[in-house]
């Protein structure tokens, strides 16, 4: 409305209709900046709610992981701890089978021990038990614990006789077999 002397002056429709579009317009725009600013906000929140999600995500496979680990290593050394305490009993098997085939090769008892050893060591070595071999390889000081040594030493020492055998679990060294060693024939 417009004042003309102080009286004031009839309002047309025109004036009332321009004054109506500029008054929305300028409703709009402030409504239209809340929502963007708010739809800003949102996205940002999700960006950071997903980043969240993804770093608990990681952290789970990670604790998943360590887990699986952990079992794995507990599993392995109860099975070495129980596979130590059991090497006294593979001795006596085979004492009691060198003994035999000295004393009577053919008897029936001896070839039930036999199988009863042979399963025993199929059983133990699908837990990862194996027997290190010996006899005729060369010494090596990883695997092997030299007790008596034949002749002079040197660099190409041979194992001549396995005095008590030596075992490995899971590729790692349990029992050190204990061998005789010498000199490898014609190289002295």
């Amino acid at each position: 409305m417009a004042e003309n002397n102080g009286l004031p002056e009839e309002t047309t429709v025109e004036e009332l209709e321009i004054d109506d579009e500029i008054k929305p317009q300028e409703e709009d725009s402030t409504e239209e900046e809340h929502i963007c600013d708010c739809a800003a906000e949102l996205e940002q929140k999700n960006a950071q709610l997903a980043n969240q999600l993804l770093r608990l995500k990681a952290d789970f496979e990670n604790f998943r992981r360590r887990s699986r680990n952990q079992m794995e290593e507990l599993t392995l050394s109860a099975n070495e701890e129980l596979l130590q305490d059991l090497l006294p009993v593979l001795d006596n098997f085979e004492r009691a089978l060198e003994s035999g085939k000295k004393s009577c090769p053919d008897d029936s008892f001896l070839e039930g021990v036999r199988m009863v050893y042979e399963g025993l060591m199929h059983t133990l070595n699908k837990y990862g038990l194996e027997c290190i071999e010996a006899e005729g390889k060369p010494f090596n000081p990883e695997l092997h614990d030299a007790v008596v040594m034949e002749g002079e030493g040197g660099d190409n020492l041979q194992v001549i006789h396995q005095v008590q055998t030596g075992y490995l679990l899971n590729g790692k060294v349990i029992r050190h077999t204990k061998v005789l060693v010498g000199q490898v024939e014609g190289e002295e």
